[in-house]
């Protein structure tokens, strides 16, 4: 498109000069005359030229924007993501430089949510701008690729800018609804200040936007629909006129500086295009280049044959940060970031913010491979250490995925497929890694597809079966709790294991909506067990739905349990990652009357005043501690140091994982309260807890267990 504007505008300069040229020999009247109007065309030329530049420019920035597999995730599976949402164009519109209104339409037109100068706002676009909007909109459905152009408003004329959103990744092409994709719609004033921005790249005096026109130095600003919405207008150089006050002697001499002024002019306008279209590959908050930079760079070099090696990295634990300390310091840590980037990568590459919270590095060369690998291991080891970020401290970790080509056989969208593929992978494995390509990835990324299709019919069948294990007491051994515990046969791979289909789960927001359905059936279940208290698992995705106590209220309400016979499970490493928001959630839960207990318990980073802080009504030693305590005098001083710290804080606790008589022995000298092992049970159904529970608590049978 550059190149086309570069031809357009040299071909009106050598217009301009055959024309001069042709007037020159019938007359020196006329060819003042000629000269005048020659050097106003092209100088209108150039304007429209301008005109048009910055109508691409936001074509680019909106086509960038919607051409995003972060964007089309959130649109079509987070609408309530706003951080999202204003780290990726809220911040930009609040900013002003690109686009000061963005809109998410559905496929019909109707707005979904949308910014206007950082702050949130929705309002039909066809009743603001009209039948040029509605042209746009047809233009861009029919051609399927972004589209702009300009239109008027009660404000004064607007650039637009309209693309579908849709990811580039086509296995998240089953997000876009049938109906079709959203639009994206970016809207930027074309007011005095662009009319400004054009005078000074022409070098044009006295530049202005009017309503009407204005003289005959000026050009209508049209619509789309072709109707005129603004005029442009300047005061024009006049070169015939500067050549009439000369003698006849000199006319040649201001001939030749005529056509030199015309070729001056023409190279400043395309200077103009050119760095219109260099804004547009920027990222605002970084300054860093941005995706279609990335994508430009790739395409230039894989056409080249040149070896590249790619990373993306996506920040863990960004959301956090800015849900918890605000944007403000959200946008700190990524300026942070981008410039930590550009200390590890130098000159040996390129370093872009891919937008939210990911980021890209680019190196080329024959040992571009090992130098990669090195700055991600740096990156890495730098992101172990804390950032400080005004008075406040804060850690931020990072996944990294890496992909190579040395031949040309990739496209760029497949290397940055590939990449993040393997970054995900790494962010699979437990986060602060790195992992490189290899098309065994791709196959786990089919089966966990696969896995996620299944997931959601047996989500909406609610599907699935639980077992339980009992918690029996350390004296009498009668069953006081029972852990439910989740079953799923898939249809194409039979039983699948929680550890394989959990994760997939938790990466797709379906953890949600299973999490509740297990929740309400483990309840009914137990609802007729006389005291015996229910423990069930829950994963820090769950947690970190700021609906979760909600949910959990209504299903306890829906099921008539008690709530104070239910138990959460929850992993320390949830704690760990975010203290202020776990406790936040974690009293939300105890105010309903449910209990709290730690899984997992010594293991990890659990101490005195972290189970203070916590208020835990219970804590479950981990069942490698348990293995290793028949083995080691050490693993059994670990114990009874670890229960010694739960008795100071008057917390009961649990030991999984025993298998044998010697280990019931052993966590009973060392204070335990509960058991549970598969010597004492294996995980069985509920009819069969239902039958222990009515043998071992006769004293207190329900209704339901006398039915048994």
């Amino acid at each position: 498109m550059l190149r086309n504007i570069r031809i357009k505008s040299a071909s009106s300069i050598v217009t301009m000069i055959v024309l001069f040229v042709a007037v020159l020999g019938f007359s020196l009247f006329r060819t003042i005359d000629a000269a005048n109007t020659v050097d106003t065309e092209r100088t209108r030329t150039a304007v429209a030229a301008a005109v048009q530049a910055q109508v691409k420019q936001i074509i680019v920035m909106v086509d960038d924007n919607a051409l995003w597999d972060a964007a089309a995730t959130a649109v079509y599976t987070r609408m309530s993501d706003t951080e999202f949402f204003w780290s990726s164009w809220g911040y930009s519109s609040a900013e002003g430089k690109y686009f000061d209104t963005v809109l998410v339409l559905d496929h019909e037109g109707r707005p979904l949510l949308g910014y206007h100068h950082g702050r949130a706002t929705r309002f039909d676009p066809i009743a603001r701008y009209g039948e040029p909007f509605r042209i746009l909109l047809e233009r861009a459905d029919r051609q399927r690729q972004a589209v702009g152009g300009l239109a008027g408003s009660a404000d004064g004329p607007v650039l637009i800018g309209i693309a579908n959103i849709v990811p580039t990744n086509g296995a998240l092409d089953k997000l876009v609804p049938k109906s079709g994709p959203y639009w994206l719609v970016f809207t930027k004033p074309f007011d005095q200040g662009a009319a400004d921005q054009i005078g000074r790249s022409l070098l044009l005096e006295d530049m202005k936007l009017s309503s009407k026109s204005s003289g005959k130095a000026s050009i209508a600003v049209r619509d789309t629909a072709a109707k005129p919405v603004a005029d442009l207008s300047w005061t024009p150089a006049r070169p015939g006129t500067t050549a009439l006050e000369r003698v006849l002697p000199w006319v040649a001499i201001a001939s030749l500086l005529h056509i030199l002024a015309g070729l001056f002019f023409g190279r400043q306008a395309l200077r103009s295009v050119s760095k219109l279209a260099d804004e547009a590959m920027v990222d605002s908050l970084s300054n860093l280049p941005n995706r279609r930079a990335v994508r430009r760079e790739l395409d230039r070099r894989l056409k080249r044959g040149e070896r590249l090696a790619l990373a993306l990295i996506d920040l863990d634990g960004f959301k956090g940060i800015n849900d918890n300390y605000g944007h403000h310091v959200g946008d700190r840590l990524i300026k942070s970031i981008a410039m930590l980037l550009q200390e590890l990568v130098g000159k040996n590459g390129m370093i872009a913010r891919l937008g939210g919270d990911e980021f890209a590095i680019l190196v080329p060369g024959a040992s571009a491979v090992n130098e990669l690998q090195d700055i991600s291991r740096a990156m890495l080891d730098k992101l172990s250490r804390p950032f400080r970020i005004d008075e406040r401290t804060v850690l931020v970790g990072a996944s990294i995925g890496l992909a190579s080509v040395s031949l040309r056989d990739l496209d760029s969208s497949e290397l940055m497929r590939r990449a993040d593929v393997a970054m995900y992978s790494a962010k699979q494995a437990g986060k602060m890694r790195l992992a490189w390509y290899d098309e065994m990835l791709d196959q786990k990324q089919a089966i966990a597809r696969t896995i996620e299709a299944e997931l959601r019919l047996a989500i909406d069948a609610e599907d699935f079966e639980l077992v339980y294990q009992p918690l029996v007491d350390i004296h009498e051994r009668k069953i006081v709790a029972v852990e439910a515990l989740l079953r799923w046969s898939s249809p194409t791979r039979g039983t699948v294991n929680p550890s394989e289909f959990i994760p997939v789960a938790e990466e797709t927001g379906l953890i949600d909506a299973m999490g509740m359905i297990v929740l309400r059936k483990a309840c009914r279940d137990a609802l007729d067990w006389g005291d015996v208290r229910l423990a069930i698992n829950v994963s820090a995705a769950q947690l970190r739905n700021p609906e979760f106590a909600s949910a959990l209220s209504h299903a306890l309400a829906e099921t008539g349990f008690p709530a104070d016979r239910l138990e959460l499970e929850i992993n320390e490493s949830y704690l760990v990652y975010d203290p202020d928001a776990a406790g936040r959630v974690l009293r939300e839960i105890r105010s309903l009357g449910v209990g709290v207990s730690l899984d997992d318990y010594g293991t990890g980073h659990a101490s005195i005043g972290f189970l203070r802080q916590f208020s835990f009504s219970k804590v479950k030693l981990d069942r490698s501690l348990v293995t290793e305590a028949g083995l080691s005098e050490e693993a059994r001083t670990v114990i009874h140091a670890n229960i010694a710290v739960a008795r100071a804080l008057n917390v009961a606790v649990a030991a999984e994982g025993v298998e044998t008589a010697d280990q019931a022995d052993l966590m009973r000298v060392a204070g335990c309260d509960q058991l549970q092992g598969w010597f004492f049970s294996k995980p069985v159904a509920g009819r069969e807890i239902a039958i222990r529970v009515l043998k071992d608590h006769p004293e207190h049978p329900s209704s339901r267990l006398r039915a048994v």
